[in-house]
């Protein structure tokens, strides 16, 4: 099983993120990874002349990893350009007041402060009277609940301080509201998304709160005003992945573009008009990792059936992985990127060895839910008990009950979206009404789940859970599929 899963485009993918992830250790000295990708290169080449099928497969792999390790590289170079070309008209520290605009929509940390990412193009200090054009990004924390949109042009009135962490922000500012300036959109596209943003929380707002938050959250990524009880159910549970915008929405919406363009019998137009509906869906909601990742998926799944060619879920995935990172190494850092993908990884390798001895024994719906809750758990364990200090065992169930409800729940949001322009009140008051059986439902069941005692992880004991996850992994990828029962022969 593992053998058959381990492709090209996998090797490409974990190299290329085993060197944005090194770059901690090798920092600038990214030239490094120049000498062993000539070495592989060459042995690649040399390996792709031989007559033998698996020497030649040897060399494939060997030509990937030196094609992984010129793309990592590259990632790292340009990650540490992203610090080093910052320049300012005065010394950082001496900087009182600068402007520019989000490269994100703004969120909300767990203190409940918003958090923006500011790329500067302007910036003075008061101390010298000067002011000139700047360039750098900047990571500023508000105090207080504010929602800004992508692209907004923002100025601020605070003290830039040196910043180290896994983004491209250099520098850092605290600041207030009151010491916040608006100042339109860099441009009218990201104007109009952040109105069509507005008006779509408008719309999901009349459903009613709390489920209107929920709504929120899942149709477009805005988890600000989801209930503390409801998102602690779900981070003890281990299924935050619910709340953020992933592969359930992607699917979900797509299902229902699908749907609605049954009447069109070419192939290739309807996949043309989903994609481009699927496209504009990601350009509302956002770009998230998690979403991206399904998007890619998708798509080059879809165009490879067309053009009848394998679409081998972890090459998409592998596939998806290195767009992404390519277009943003510092996505590679990022928890929901890390937890997405091994998330999925383990579903599609795991998922289907750990379903094989239940077949028969259980109905398929509730098998497959079950496969798929303990492949993801299984292969985001480690990161999950290192990061968090903490294991919920009540996740490997949390799955069968949530997900279902969710995207019940989500289903219903995207019926609400044409039904609430609709003027009667009698149809509000019952979708309403429904929002708040489903929401009540999603909660108890969250909170239920919650209480079931979890696991402490102390660092100490990291590296024996990382090796158990490890064993485990080996064991169900190269154990179990050898010792499959043989199918019972029938006699004519």
């Amino acid at each position: 099983m593992i053998r058959r899963h381990l492709t090209p485009a996998l090797v490409l993918f974990s190299v290329l993120l085993a060197c944005c992830l090194s770059r901690p250790i090798l920092s600038s000295r990214w030239g490094a990874l120049l000498a062993p990708c000539t070495v592989a290169a060459a042995a690649g080449s040399v390996l792709m002349r031989t007559e033998a099928s698996r020497l030649r497969r040897a060399g494939l792999f060997a030509l990937f990893i030196a094609a992984g390790l010129l793309m990592g590289a590259v990632s790292l170079r340009r990650m540490s350009g992203t610090s080093d070309s910052s320049f300012f008209p005065v010394p950082a520290g001496e900087v009182s007041d600068f402007s520019g605009s989000l490269s994100q929509d703004s969120s909300l940390s767990q203190k409940g402060e918003t958090v923006l990412r500011v790329a500067v193009r302007q910036a003075s200090s008061v101390q010298k009277g000067l002011r000139g054009a700047a360039h750098g990004n900047v990571l500023v924390i508000l105090a207080g609940d504010y929602r800004f949109f992508l692209g907004q042009e923002l100025s601020f009135h605070a003290r830039l301080s040196p910043f180290q962490g896994t983004g491209p922000e250099a520098f850092a500012a605290r600041a207030a509201r009151k010491d916040v300036r608006e100042a339109g959109f860099s441009s009218r596209i990201w104007q109009i998304r952040a109105r069509l943003r507005t008006e779509l929380n408008r719309a999901l707002d009349r459903a009613g709160y709390p489920a209107s938050a929920l709504l929120q959250a899942l149709l477009i990524g805005s988890r600000e005003d989801v209930p503390q009880r409801l998102y602690e159910g779900f981070r003890r549970t281990g299924s935050l992945h619910i709340l953020a915008l992933s592969g359930l929405h992607v699917t979900v919406i797509y299902g229902l573009i699908a749907g609605v363009l049954g009447f069109i019998r070419r192939p290739g137009l309807k996949f043309l008009l989903a994609t481009l509906v699927l496209l504009f869906y990601q350009f509302l909601a956002g770009f998230f990792p998690s979403l991206l990742r399904a998007t890619v998926m998708i798509l080059v799944g879809g165009g490879a059936l067309l053009l009848d060619r394998d679409a081998e879920p972890l090459n998409l995935l592998s596939i998806s992985g290195i767009a992404i990172v390519c277009i943003d190494p510092f996505q590679a850092f990022s928890l929901s990127f890390q937890l997405s993908f091994l998330a999925l990884a383990g579903i599609l390798a795991l998922g289907p060895i750990v379903r094989r001895p239940l077949e028969g024994r259980l109905p398929r719906f509730v098998l497959a839910m079950l496969a798929m809750s303990v492949g993801a758990q299984i292969a985001t364990l480690p990161l999950v008990a290192a990061t968090f200090g903490s294991y919920y065992p009540s996740g490997l169930v949390a799955s069968l009950i949530l997900v279902p409800l969710t995207t019940a729940f989500l289903w219903a949001g995207l019926a609400w979206l044409p039904l609430y322009l609709v003027p009667w009140q009698l149809l509000h008051d019952i979708c309403a009404r429904i929002f708040s059986i489903l929401y009540s439902a999603i909660e108890w069941s969250a909170e239920a789940l919650a209480r079931l005692p979890g696991i402490t992880v102390t660092p100490a004991l990291v590296p024996w859970v990382l090796g158990a996850s490890i064993v485990v992994m080996a064991f169900l990828g190269g154990f179990l599929p050898a010792r499959r029962r043989a199918a019972p022969v029938i006699l004519a």
